[in-house]
């Protein structure tokens, strides 16, 4: 089992896309969450971005601009952020049931290590894979095949939970199963028949591997 971090182990996708709203509101600009959902999920997608916010007008600004003001008070609104419902409860289901576990994240490492620390989940994970140590980003599937390599495990008995369509394009372009359970940032993308979807983690159900 393949975990993404961002949006479906803590609501932090929320978070930055509250940060964003605040930032643009500051500027006269008013959109919705809905607005920017498929553009969360990846770290390769500035362009697109900058695309965005330059559709906004000439009172908008560009993707560094955006993230250096969401940077400056994003991190104190994180750490403040619990574990999600049904992320102990998948993650106990998949050990007792002897599945391997793996994050595959954008996050980067010391941020994602703190994060995980506070939740009590140190050590929880057989492997961590991070955008950091794979060549293209989601929706591009190199950290997915990074991970089952790294577990062992072909792509099709590979299964992921995941909350963004760059993350749920990623597992179904490596072969993989794939569970989606949207965060509010997500909720409206358009998700591939492919994949199950659910609205909470505590919907997850597995059953234990024999022998």
């Amino acid at each position: 089992m393949i975990f993404d971090f961002d949006g479906l182990m803590i609501d932090s996708e929320s978070e930055v896309a509250a940060c964003i709203l605040d930032v643009l509101a500051d500027r006269g600009i008013v959109v919705e969450m809905s607005d920017v959902g498929h553009l969360f999920g990846s770290t390769d997608v500035a362009a697109e971005w900058d695309r965005w916010l330059a559709s906004l007008g000439p009172h908008s600004l560009t993707f560094l601009q955006l993230e250096q003001a969401v940077n400056a008070v994003l991190p104190d609104r994180l750490r403040r952020l619990p574990l999600l419902p049904g992320v102990a409860e998948v993650l106990d289901a998949a050990h007792a049931a002897r599945w391997q576990t793996a994050i595959a994240t954008g996050q980067r490492r010391p941020a994602l290590d703190e994060h995980l620390a506070r939740l009590g989940l140190t050590g929880q994970f057989d492997e961590i894979v991070t955008r950091a140590e794979v060549e293209h980003g989601k929706p591009a599937p190199d950290i997915f095949l990074e991970a089952a390599d790294r577990l062992g495990s072909i792509p099709a008995d590979c299964l992921v939970l995941e909350d963004s369509l760059p993350g749920c394009l990623a597992a179904l372009a490596a072969g993989m199963r794939v569970t989606v359970c949207p965060s509010r940032v997500s909720a409206g993308c358009a998700f591939p028949a492919e994949a199950a979807r659910v609205a909470s983690l505590t919907e997850v159900h597995l059953v234990p591997t024999r022998g």
